[in-house]
């Protein structure tokens, strides 16, 4: 009987070790201290590392995304780059249409001169036909009375009369003027030359 009271000690201590190793490997991860607890034990007592090696890399971290956002920083001048283009462009149509326009409003105004210097001309040419005219009237009136005339005549109108008349018949006239009417008539005559010279 006492064999049989030691032997059921035995098992029972067997039973109890077997129980606790049981145990213990549950609560360590269920292998011994050499398995994946003795890696994990090993891994958490290593020193960080040292300065100057290369980081550790986060799994989760996009291993393109610097190139992703230089991509979109390019894409983004590209767009910026577009829009300027095409503002150039509506800006370069915009001053081809004004130079279009300030062409024709040049030809425009270059027929309007034309026209213009025409009708100057034409009126320059019947004003020297009428002072022509009257010239011959006042070289057939008597001298004493194309003085008369003359000297109530405007200055200027009385020198281009004086101008278109033969040269013996306003000699004849000029007697019959007063000083200073002679002298400014002798003035606008002088100034009307000096200026068709130059």
């Amino acid at each position: 009987m006492k064999r049989k009271f030691q032997f059921i000690r035995i098992v029972l201590m067997l039973t109890l070790m077997f129980k606790l190793t049981a145990a213990g490997l549950f609560f360590t991860g269920g292998e011994t201290s050499e398995g994946t607890a003795g890696f994990v034990k090993s891994a958490l007592a290593e020193p960080p590392p040292a300065p100057g090696a290369l980081p550790v890399r986060d799994v989760v971290e996009d291993p393109w995304r610097a190139e992703r956002t230089l991509y979109q920083s390019l894409q983004d001048k590209q767009k910026a780059l577009d829009l300027r283009e095409s503002a150039l462009k509506e800006e370069e149509k915009n001053l081809a249409a004004l130079k279009e326009e300030l062409t024709l409003r040049m030809e425009q105004l270059s027929l309007l001169e034309k026209r213009l210097d025409e009708r100057i001309l034409k009126v320059t040419e019947e004003d020297n036909s009428r002072y022509k005219d009257l010239a011959k009237v006042f070289e057939t009136t008597p001298p004493a009375k194309a003085g008369v005339m003359l000297e109530k005549l405007d200055t200027k109108t009385a020198a281009i009369i004086t101008m278109n008349m033969k040269r013996d018949k306003a000699g004849a006239i000029w007697g019959y003027l007063s000083p200073q009417k002679a002298v400014d008539i002798t003035r606008e005559i002088s100034r009307t030359m000096n200026a068709a010279v130059n």
